[in-house]
């Protein structure tokens, strides 16, 4: 009995399917992370183009109307052309105008909550699912 004990003790025939079994779930965690994680900048970097667009776009109108309106068309037209990464979680806000202080702002805010993505966010620690970008451009009216 004694000898057969030595003799499991001193074998490792099973010692890399342990440490497989042990590391494996860390492993694919940190791969689920990433997956995650570039999603998450995707649609971050998305919801600022549409905002840097819109911004764009107001300094071609010459009105606060056709500001507005330009700028929310073309961030539109640039969230629609993300297609299905910025279209799952329910659609952006896109708010174009005149601010107290005499410029002119362009917020997009996309909010993530609905997104398939999102469901796993209790597996892995997540930002905060809204992402919004703000930019600003002079009036033009000085």
């Amino acid at each position: 009995m004694l000898g057969r004990a030595r003799r499991l003790a001193g074998c490792e025939r099973g010692l890399a399917a342990l440490e497989f079994a042990l590391l494996a779930p860390a492993l694919l965690m940190l791969v689920f992370a990433i997956v995650l994680y570039s999603f998450y900048f995707a649609a971050l970097m998305g919801v600022r183009h549409a905002a840097v667009e819109g911004a764009r776009a107001a300094v071609a109108g010459l009105s606060t109307a056709e500001r507005t309106a330009l700028a929310q068309g073309r961030a539109r037209a640039v969230i629609d052309g993300y297609g299905a990464l910025l279209a799952a979680g329910g659609g952006a806000a896109i708010a174009a105008g005149p601010d107290a202080t005499g410029t002119f702002r362009v917020r997009v805010s996309y909010e993530m909550s609905g997104s398939p993505m999102m469901r796993y966010a209790a597996f892995v620690p997540m930002p905060s699912p809204t992402v919004s970008a703000s930019i600003i451009v002079t009036n033009g009216s000085y």
